[in-house]
């Protein structure tokens, strides 16, 4: 029997695809309530895992050439740990000004039905403020941990390209060229440390990014190492003629 969602094979009789979880039973069988629900526990599982990527997503999937990647700068650091800053303290005070109106508005006496449609309003932006507040804080301590060092990238918010930290600049990272296997554009994702580009039409279009290539400083220190290296070979060969000439 083949599944109408994904096509797999499945066993004659079979009630639920083994691949997706799909309903196969024909419209004549009236299913229960407990298989009713368990179909659609499966097929909710099925569409939570296409969703993110899985470790068996990442298996033998080749790099990304990284001249593709482009890195629009952002802010400095001292810019960026301020704006998030103000925007945290900001739904702060918004929260804090609204749980004063709800209790002020509690004390008043007046229509009954405007009270309620005014708390409810005020309750509406109270918890967009905090939602804005728990964003901007997770912000804040990732900022934070990445000023710390030279080099790091970490996507810091969700739907948004990863930043990248490199000296004392914030830049943002996106992939400039779309798809080598159908040509739709790229977004980038994060997996256990990990940055991996994404095909908007098919989540099975993989690449991986390689964003150690992208440290500047990395690459400045590289070439110091091998000029001091050469100088210390060329100083050797220089003291070596020196000495077979003081010899002869």
């Amino acid at each position: 029997m083949q599944c109408p969602n994904c096509q797999h094979e499945n066993k004659e009789g079979a009630s639920f695809c083994e691949k997706c979880g799909a309903q196969l039973v024909s419209e004549k069988k009236r299913m229960s309530y407990f298989e009713r629900r368990q179909a659609k526990e499966r097929e909710r599982q099925y569409i939570l895992s296409k969703a993110s990527l899985q470790a068996e997503d990442l298996k033998d999937i080749p790099d990304i050439d990284m001249g593709e990647v482009e890195a629009s700068v952002v802010c400095d650091k001292a810019k960026m740990k301020r704006l998030t800053t103000v925007k945290f303290v900001c739904s702060i005070i918004v929260i804090a000004v609204c749980i004063g109106l709800i209790f002020l508005l509690s004390k008043l006496q007046f229509n009954a039905t405007a009270k309620v449609a005014l708390i409810f309003v005020i309750f509406v932006v109270c918890a967009g403020g905090g939602a804005y507040a728990i964003d901007n804080g997770y912000k804040l301590r990732v900022v934070k941990a990445m000023c710390k060092s030279n080099f790091a990238v970490k996507k810091i918010s969700y739907g948004k390209p990863p930043y990248m930290l490199s000296g004392n600049t914030f830049y943002s990272l996106r992939i400039k060229t779309p798809c080598d296997i159908c040509g739709a554009a790229m977004h980038i994702e994060e997996y256990n440390g990990e940055f991996i580009a994404v095909c908007d039409a098919d989540r099975g279009h993989l690449r991986r990014l390689d964003c150690s290539l992208l440290n500047k400083n990395k690459a400045q220190q590289e070439n110091t190492a091998e000029s001091i290296v050469q100088n210390t070979d060329g100083n050797q060969e220089e003291i070596s003629k020196e000495d077979n000439t003081q010899s002869e």
